[in-house]
């Protein structure tokens, strides 16, 4: 329960930063957007509407579903998990976006392990700038002290955000690498 709280706070604290930033600015792009977690909805709609937009100019999905994803992390009540919606106005509630990750035993870092965005024509540009600030700040209440990207499919775009190649120690794969503080 505690870390399902955290995880509401983190999800709160970006939704009403990103709020502010659009009223102020008058960006609508993230208009109608909800953060929370993934839920049968979610994870529903990815198996049945996301693969529809699948091609070789976008992505051609994981080779595993996202249900399967979901349930091999939720046993683990620390995991970070988050599905980005939003309310579009003649289309009702889409998708825009999933992650799955979970924080280290030690809790020293968070790493992100599964990232996909909605390739249809309602999808939004950006969905990154909504769920690497609440992988950031659900490690900075975790107290971790980096949020790791593993095996991302393209690294320029997490250099973008601030992230560097990071090579953990006795681990296999590759990392993209952000400082918490």
């Amino acid at each position: 329960m505690r870390y399902a709280q955290l995880q509401r706070l983190a999800r709160e604290h970006i939704a009403s930063k990103i709020n502010a930033k659009s009223a102020r600015v008058g960006v609508t792009r993230f208009k109608g957007v909800t953060l929370a977690s993934i839920c049968d909805a979610a994870l529903e709609e990815a198996r049945k509407e996301w693969p529809k937009h699948y091609g070789p100019d976008t992505h051609e999905g994981f080779s595993y579903s996202w249900e399967r994803l979901y349930y091999k992390f939720r046993n683990r009540v620390s995991f970070f998990n988050l599905a980005v919606w939003q309310e579009i106005e003649g289309h009702g509630r889409i998708l825009q976006g999933l992650a799955l990750g979970k924080p280290s035993n030690s809790k020293t870092h968070l790493t992100i392990h599964w990232v996909e965005r909605s390739f249809a024509p309602t999808a939004i540009t950006g969905v990154l700038t909504l769920i690497l600030p609440c992988a950031h700040e659900y490690a900075k209440l975790l107290r971790a002290e980096r949020v790791l990207i593993k095996d991302p499919v393209d690294s320029r775009v997490y250099e973008k955000y601030g992230f560097t190649p990071y090579k953990l120690p006795k681990v296999g794969g590759v990392y993209m690498s952000r400082n918490v503080r």
